[in-house]
């Protein structure tokens, strides 16, 4: 009975020292890559979707922004903040975000998350407002998402502020953003087929697989990028 208490007693000691070593393990912040979701920074971290987001206080479908702010929990402090169901951290705001260059979704490069006027263009709706398109683009952008959420309950929309058309100005800022290091690989500009309203960085994998079946009525189809599942053109009809 003395041996099993002191190897009970030896367990209990090994046992309360370990969170000590954990504990240094603190949430590591992590800036939102382009075409990241909660969902594949969560797996890459051996991770549930829920986890990540109920530690950051974001919902498990919530669109993350390139270049703000999520922060992966240890397994400890994400099943704290499971059975807490409160947030760790507070929900980092997308201040500042923008869309990114043509390896597809949003960065952050400043005052480029603003959504140029865009006169005589089309418009498709994006959870960041109506953004413009080439008309014909646009019109049959719409179409297509129209028959995405009729036939696939799925909803297809730009994955950025800037993931239709932009301007030369603001295609500058992306490219010299990726010059100096803080942004992602971006074409000069004047080279992208952002600038002539004919394409679309899409926000999931699921979108571009529902275009991939759809978009060849529609004049929408993968032409530029071949690395980039996000990136989409109109090559007309």
């Amino acid at each position: 009975m003395l041996r099993r208490a002191i190897v009970a007693s030896l367990a209990c000691s090994i046992g309360s020292a370990l969170p000590t070593g954990s504990a240094a393990l603190a949430a590591a912040p992590h800036t939102v890559l382009p075409a990241e979701t909660l969902w594949s920074i969560s797996v890459a971290n051996n991770l549930t979707t829920r986890t990540v987001a109920v530690y950051n206080g974001l919902p498990e479908q919530a669109q993350l922004l390139a270049g703000t702010t999520v922060y992966v929990p240890t397994v400890q402090e994400g099943a704290a903040a499971l059975a807490s169901g409160a947030p760790a951290v507070a929900p980092t705001p997308n201040v500042g975000a923008a869309d990114g260059a043509d390896t597809g979704g949003p960065v952050g490069v400043g005052s480029t998350a603003t959504i140029a006027p865009a006169p005589g263009m089309g418009h498709v709706p994006s959870p960041y407002g109506e953004l413009p398109l080439l008309p014909a683009a646009a019109d049959a952008w719409n179409a297509m998402r129209a028959e995405a959420l009729s036939v696939y309950g799925i909803d297809i929309f730009p994955g950025g502020p800037l993931s239709a058309y932009r301007t030369y100005e603001q295609q500058a800022q992306l490219y010299q953003a990726f010059l100096a290091g803080s942004g992602a690989p971006a074409n000069p500009p004047g080279t992208s087929s952002h600038e002539l309203g004919t394409a679309v960085d899409v926000g999931t994998p699921e979108m571009r697989r529902v275009i991939d079946q759809t978009g060849w009525k529609y004049g929408w189809s993968k032409v530029h990028g071949p690395d980039e599942w996000w990136h989409v053109d109109y090559v007309g009809r």
